[in-house]
């Protein structure tokens, strides 16, 4: 995915991405928190978009904080809040539920 960016300037976009499940089951403690980190040379970064699809079959949520909800995404849905500025995010649901991540 490439997004954002000229490519006429040294700045440049960075991405995270999780294709997995839910490790365990209803606590945020169990599922992160995953710290937003460059895929290609591990630049710990601050998003400006995050998104969650949820590709499993139970409702899911996600927390910045790891302890309050800041959103739900129902199964075959998706989730994107842009303007997002997060390091990290945490997520909560059934255990086994798959998911994708993304953040830039």
């Amino acid at each position: 995915m490439v997004v954002g960016g000229t490519g006429n300037t040294s700045i440049r976009t960075y991405h995270f991405h999780r294709d997995t499940v839910l490790a365990g089951a209803g606590t945020y403690v169990d599922n992160g928190p995953y710290n937003f980190i460059d895929e290609i040379d591990q630049t710990p970064f601050i998003s400006i978009c995050v998104q969650v699809i949820n590709t499993g079959a139970a409702d899911m949520f996600f927390s910045f904080d790891g302890v309050n909800d800041h959103g739900r995404v129902v199964p075959g849905q998706d989730l994107t809040q842009q303007l997002r500025r997060e390091k990290r995010i945490w997520l909560r649901g059934v255990a086994g539920n798959a998911y994708k991540l993304y953040s830039w």
